[in-house]
């Protein structure tokens, strides 16, 4: 990202802190629910919902690039099990927009024609094969191992994405040797209900660590951290707030001004981790504009626990937060 382009976000960015002025500049887009993989912690794959269209899709694209919309990230459910996501990204990318995509690592190999243009790409690994296949499923992960090495290859940015629960709390150094090895970063965020999407289970009981244990994990990445550990992605910043969990520490959320989240449905809200936010998910009929200035926060939030929270430490003036991205798009 050139550096005028940064300088354009930052003003945004200042907008809304200063003045409360919304500008779209991020989307989390959940394009589809539909998974190959059952992971314990994660119901997404348990809930049926519609899906827009590829022209549809398209539309609202563009719309995003016109109200200036800088980053989507593709999330899901598994985005590759859809056979447009190909054409989507390329769409996105003669728009002028970053693409991200969240994916499990399993369909990389078969579907890479699809994302070859992406800007980057977070996998899920949760341990050494043992523990990561007993979570996500048998054969996972080598395949994500796979998929690193493809895209690594193939000069596409990857980084790893871990939920530290019960089950692999004491693999936290494997997941920074794999990080190291291949040069990206890890980001890690803990077991939350939330995340969980659609799920009916208790998520939280099935799959948390104890609280203590949980804190020593945190504390090992905070000391990493500070011995200049570069395959942490998580800003120091991000890790004393995660060290609070399950109690979080209150950050002003300014989230609302810049970023949202879509369902396959075309549905939005600001993002997920807002408790019951499926209640709240407002249908886009007029303009993505008009429904997203229609977003409201029915009573505070403290569910910032994942890569949102980083967003946020930003616009309360963490400044090695806000270095932390600023290195990450250079």
């Amino acid at each position: 990202m050139i550096f005028s382009e940064k300088l354009n976000i930052i003003k945004k960015v200042l907008q809304a802190i200063v003045f409360r002025k919304k500008n779209l500049l991020a989307v989390t887009w959940n394009i589809t629910f539909k998974c190959n993989l059952q992971c314990g912690y994660c119901g997404a794959w348990e809930k049926e919902m519609k899906e827009l269209n590829t022209e549809r899709v398209f539309a609202i694209v563009e719309e995003f690039a016109n109200l200036g919309t800088k980053f989507i990230k593709f999330s899901g459910g598994e985005p590759l099990l859809r056979e447009d996501l190909g054409e989507i990204i390329d769409f996105c990318k003669r728009k002028g927009i970053r693409v991200l995509l969240n994916s499990n690592g399993t369909l990389v190999k078969k579907e890479f024609w699809k994302i070859k243009e992406i800007d980057e790409i977070q996998l899920s690994l949760d341990g050494p094969r043992d523990i990561n296949d007993a979570i996500r499923g048998k054969g996972v992960h080598d395949k994500v191992i796979e998929a690193i090495e493809i895209c690594t290859n193939n000069k596409i940015n990857v980084s790893l994405s871990t939920v530290i629960s019960k089950y692999n709390i004491a693999c936290i150094p494997y997941i920074l040797d794999v990080a190291t090895k291949y040069k990206i970063v890890a980001w890690f965020q803990p077991v939350n209900q939330m995340v969980s999407t659609y799920s009916d289970k208790d998520i939280h009981s099935l799959f948390a660590p104890e609280e203590r244990d949980f804190k020593s994990i945190v504390n090992f990445l905070i000391e990493e951290k500070k011995k200049g550990n570069k395959a942490i992605g998580s800003s120091y910043a991000g890790l004393k707030h995660l060290y609070h969990w399950p109690t979080p520490k209150k950050v002003d959320c300014f989230l609302r001004f810049f970023h949202c989240l879509m369902e396959p449905d075309g549905r939005i809200f600001t993002c997920n981790e807002f408790k019951d936010y499926q209640k709240y998910l407002i249908p886009v009929s007029k303009s993505i504009r008009d429904s997203f200035n229609k977003i409201s926060f029915p009573h505070p939030c403290v569910n910032c626990w994942c890569s949102d929270i980083e967003l946020n430490l930003i616009c309360n003036f963490k400044l090695n937060a806000m270095m932390n991205i600023w290195k990450r798009f250079s």
